[in-house]
């Protein structure tokens, strides 16, 4: 009889691989991409590779083998908490600059004590066959704890990227396409999560379809990431210096032509958006928007991200390095860098080219930015 399961983990692993590839590939240096490519690899090929060969073995009636890889198939998943606690710590950090960087040193934990107990109990797994494939049954005990930390990483991580999405909707096409990544990752991963951890209590004599969710992860994160990212070495910073916001709340873009600010509506992309390598050219929305976010193009020229247009401070367009030195320069408290003192900053740094970036940061060193400029 045909190995069905065979066939579905033969379908899924390219796909998988294409998706961590894609996602890697995208952007190497990036770390929100780089976390999404593990948790790809690992649940999408590494764990359907040994659950692929787990098939291969029982039918050929080698069971200890089986038992082994199926268990690998469970560590690839325990593996995958990992870069999502990861993730989950750099989301939460964009924000709220307070959390402790060494949250990332406990991330290992879960993993550990799941892959320490499914070791040394040498009887935690039972292999069942089916007409369609071999099932696994986990011990009852290790099931309720696995699977209330798998579900509780994934629904969490799950929340993060719905609230990644809901950040976008100023920007309908990058919205329209993390809700798709919001909801094939929640189906995909919760679709698997059900099939491996709680098919046994719910159909037993059933093929376990967690690889056809695996497919279903894959290729939602393949088109969102091969549609979404950008392909140049794009770089995004949050704070314009040509942005004007009044005491009484309104919003002037001064980055004109005519040199006359212009009315703007100032809209909310998100503290973690700018910090993923996100296709500039969806985030394109006119002179009458301003998301308050720069970028660089491939010149190495800051360009407003909503009209593309570069950014002039005393006549002169903006370097990366001028952005990158006034960005660097953390001299505001508990707050972000305004933008009239960001534009002060630059026109500083365009009036004193006889000055290294190190004398510039010492003559700012011990002094916030709002005594410096007068602007307390």
């Amino acid at each position: 009889m045909v190995n069905v399961k065979i066939i579905i983990d033969a379908i899924a692993i390219p796909l998988g691989s294409i998706a961590t590839i894609m996602i890697i590939s995208k952007n190497r240096h990036n770390i929100a991409n780089i976390l999404m490519g593990i948790i790809a690899f690992l649940s999408g090929v590494q764990a359907v590779m040994f659950d692929m060969l787990k098939e291969h073995f029982y039918d050929i009636n080698n069971l200890k083998p089986s038992i082994l890889l199926a268990k690998f198939v469970y560590l690839s998943l325990f593996l995958m908490t990992i870069p999502a606690l990861s993730f989950s710590i750099f989301f939460w950090r964009a924000k709220y600059k307070g959390i402790p960087r060494y949250l990332h040193f406990f991330v290992f934990l879960p993993a550990l004590s799941l892959t320490l107990w499914l070791f040394i109990d040498q009887n935690i797994i039972t292999l069942v066959e089916t007409p369609y494939g071999t099932n696994n049954f986990l011990r009852k005990p290790f099931t309720v704890y696995s699977s209330l930390i798998m579900f509780l990483i994934i629904a969490l991580l799950t929340v993060e990227l719905s609230i990644i999405a809901r950040r976008t909707h100023s920007f309908p096409d990058l919205r329209k396409r993390m809700n798709i990544f919001a909801i094939g990752f929640g189906v995909g991963f919760g679709g698997a999560f059900v099939s491996i951890f709680l098919f046994q209590f719910i159909f037993k004599d059933t093929i376990q379809p967690s690889a056809l969710f695996v497919i279903i992860f894959a290729i939602s994160f393949t088109w969102v990431f091969s549609t979404t990212l950008s392909r140049g070495k794009t770089k995004l910073w949050h704070g314009c210096p040509k942005l004007l916001i009044e005491s009484s709340g309104e919003t002037f873009c001064l980055n004109t032509d005519e040199g006359e600010p212009i009315p703007v509506k100032v809209l909310d992309l998100g503290d973690i958006i700018e910090r993923i390598q996100i296709d500039t050219e969806i985030l394109k929305t006119g002179s009458e928007n301003c998301a308050n976010t720069v970028f660089s193009d491939d010149n190495d020229c800051i360009c407003c991200l909503t009209t593309h247009k570069p950014i002039k401070v005393l006549e002169e367009e903006v370097s990366r390095e001028e952005m990158e030195l006034a960005r660097a320069m953390k001299i505001m408290q508990d707050r972000e860098l305004c933008p009239e003192c960001l534009h002060k900053i630059i026109a500083y740094r365009k009036e004193h080219k006889d000055k290294s970036d190190s004398e510039i940061k010492i003559i700012f060193l011990g002094i916030s930015a709002e005594e410096f400029f007068g602007v307390v």
